[in-house]
This record gives structure tokens, C-alpha cells and sequence, in this order.
């Protein structure tokens, strides 16, 4: 087989969303794993999809990764529906997700049963967002094998299970949370405050991502925080999926051996593009020279 640069590990769906206008837009192949693959296949590096689909899942949207240079070995069927969602925006910018099935996101995320032999190649490890239990089993066993562990956390956990949270950043190497999950793990402390604070408990790297306001990046070696941009001349649609884009972008940075800033900054452009429509349709049409275009504007504003 050949070698693969990057495993992204998460959940793949099926989604439906309902704007805050009310109009629909129905059946969107979606999931972390999806758009962060997507995101990180711009930049030309191997990516191994981990994943687990269920039985109604659409060979033809497989066929669409596989198409788009993508390695699905790490995807197989497990009897029962797949995970299917109703994206529900409110006109604050809120999202709220509503799974059609309980608990199915659990059973269909992946383990370490599920890696095939070649995606052990890889350096880099994005173990995305999905329930912290598969999370941790994931990240245990990259870092035990060496691997650069990049670690989204999964919203709900930050709240219902922080101990488990922190727990996994033992194994981690680069933390990656949203403002909203630093405060569901930290109040309304400052965010350099909460970066170092996690970095505390094992991450080399803490990138707090700011949605509009761009992401800030804590070198634990360094003490030190850097505020990098937004790309501001996005045309937003959708941000379901921007910040999986971001972390795919960031980790094929990482798998080229760019350094943390100009990593987060590919994160950053990847996702800028993957706003600009509905679901994973702009991260598959769009050419690779897009991306590094938007990348050297960014790195122009620094």
C-alpha cells in the first residue's frame, strides 16, 4: 500500500440543515473526518480516512474520496443506519446538532480496531471530534507509537466529561479547541491563561480557534502567545465544518514540516474556502492553487 502522511480519525454523516430563514438544504455528506481530509488533500499530502460508516451509507459518496485521492481503507461498514443529523442555525450564529439516532454517533465512532496496517506510516495523527472515550483510546495508542497527536475535542464532553478531556491531553502534542470549548473547560478565564493551562497537561502546542476573529497559538517552549488573522475576504454560507478544515489544513502543514504559525495559517485558508457553500462541495471543487493563494495573502497580513 502506499504511505500515508496523515490519519484523520472521526465521524462521517449524513446532514440536514435548516437555516435561520428557515429554508432547508437536505441530505449534505458530511462529518469532521470528511471536510478535515478534504481540507488537507489541497495541500498534496496522503491522507488515511478513520472511520466507521453505516450500512445506508452511499457507495457513490465513497467513490467521490476515493476520486479526490483520499484512502478509505479506514472506513468500514458496521451493520445498522448511519449517523444522520438535523443541523438546526439560529440567527445568533448558533448551531444546535440533533442526532436522528441515539447513540449511534458512539457505536460508529472508530477505535484502534479499526487502523489498517498502512496508516501506521503516518507521522501526523488528527484525532477530530467525537465522543471523548473513542478519542482517548485513539490518542493512547498514536502517541504510544510515536505519532504527532492533533487533538479536536468533542464539544458536549468538554462539559459532561472534562476529566476524560484532560486525560487525553496527556497524549497530546497539539491541542486544538474552540473558544466556546475553552470556556466550557475554563470559564471566562483569559485564553493565553487557559492555553497555558492546558499545555500544563501535556501539549507542546495550544491553538485556540477564534472563528472570525482568526486563532491564537501558545508555544508551551516558548511561553509565548501569536494572534494570527481570519481571511476576511470569505464569502460566508455555511460554517459547518470550518473549523475541521482548518484542523486538516493545519495538520497537512505539520505533515510538510511547516512550523506552528504558518500551519495554522494553511488551517486558517482551508478554512475560508470550506465557508463558501453548502456542505463539502467547495473543499472538493476548488484547486489546490486557491488554498496556497489565500496563504500567501495571510501571510502577507502577519
Amino acid at each position: 500500500m502506499n504511505k500515508t502522511d496523515l490519519v484523520i480519525a472521526g465521524n462521517i454523516t449524513i446532514d440536514d440543515m435548516v437555516m435561520a430563514d428557515g429554508t432547508k438544504h437536505l441530505g449534505a455528506t458530511g462529518g469532521d473526518v470528511l471536510y478535515a481530509a478534504l481540507a488537507a488533500r489541497l495541500w498534496g499530502v496522503r491522507v488515511g480516512m478513520l472511520s466507521r460508516l453505516g450500512e445506508d451509507f452511499p457507495q457513490e459518496n465513497l467513490v467521490r474520496c476515493q476520486d479526490a485521492g483520499l484512502d478509505i481503507s479506514g472506513m468500514p461498514y458496521y451493520p445498522g443506519p448511519g449517523v444522520r443529523n438535523w443541523v438546526i442555525y439560529h440567527p445568533d450564529g448558533r448551531r444546535d446538532f440533533e442526532g436522528r439516532v441515539p447513540g449511534l454517533i458512539e457505536y460508529l465512532s472508530p477505535s484502534v480496531a479499526d487502523i489498517p496496517p498502512h496508516y501506521e506510516s503516518a507521522d501526523i495523527c488528527f484525532v477530530a471530534a467525537m465522543p471523548i472515550e473513542s478519542q482517548l483510546e485513539l490518542a493512547r495508542h498514536f502517541s504510544e507509537q510515536g505519532k504527532t497527536v492533533v487533538f479536536d475535542p468533542y464539544e458536549v464532553h468538554c462539559t459532561e466529561k472534562p476529566q476524560l478531556v484532560e486525560e487525553t491531553l496527556r497524549y497530546t502534542a497539539v491541542f486544538l479547541p474552540s473558544e466556546v470549548e475553552v470556556r466550557r473547560l475554563r470559564g471566562d478565564v483569559p485564553f493565553e491563561q487557559a492555553a497555558r493551562e492546558f499545555a500544563a497537561l501535556g501539549p507542546n502546542w495550544v491553538v485556540i480557534k477564534l472563528g472570525g476573529s482568526g486563532c491564537l497559538v501558545y508555544s508551551r517552549q516558548t511561553d509565548s502567545c501569536t494572534y494570527l488573522p481570519s481571511y476576511r475576504q470569505a464569502r460566508v454560507v455555511d460554517t459547518t465544518g470550518a473549523g475541521d478544515a482548518f484542523g486538516g489544513g493545519l495538520c497537512a502543514g505539520l505533515a510538510q514540516g511547516k512550523d506552528m504559525c504558518t500551519a495554522a495559517l494553511m488551517g486558517t485558508a482551508t478554512a475560508s474556502i470550506a465557508i463558501e457553500d453548502f456542505g463539502s462541495t467547495p473543499l472538493l471543487a476548488r484547486a489546490p492553487q486557491e488554498a496556497r493563494q489565500r496563504l500567501e495573502d495571510l501571510l502577507r497580513q502577519r
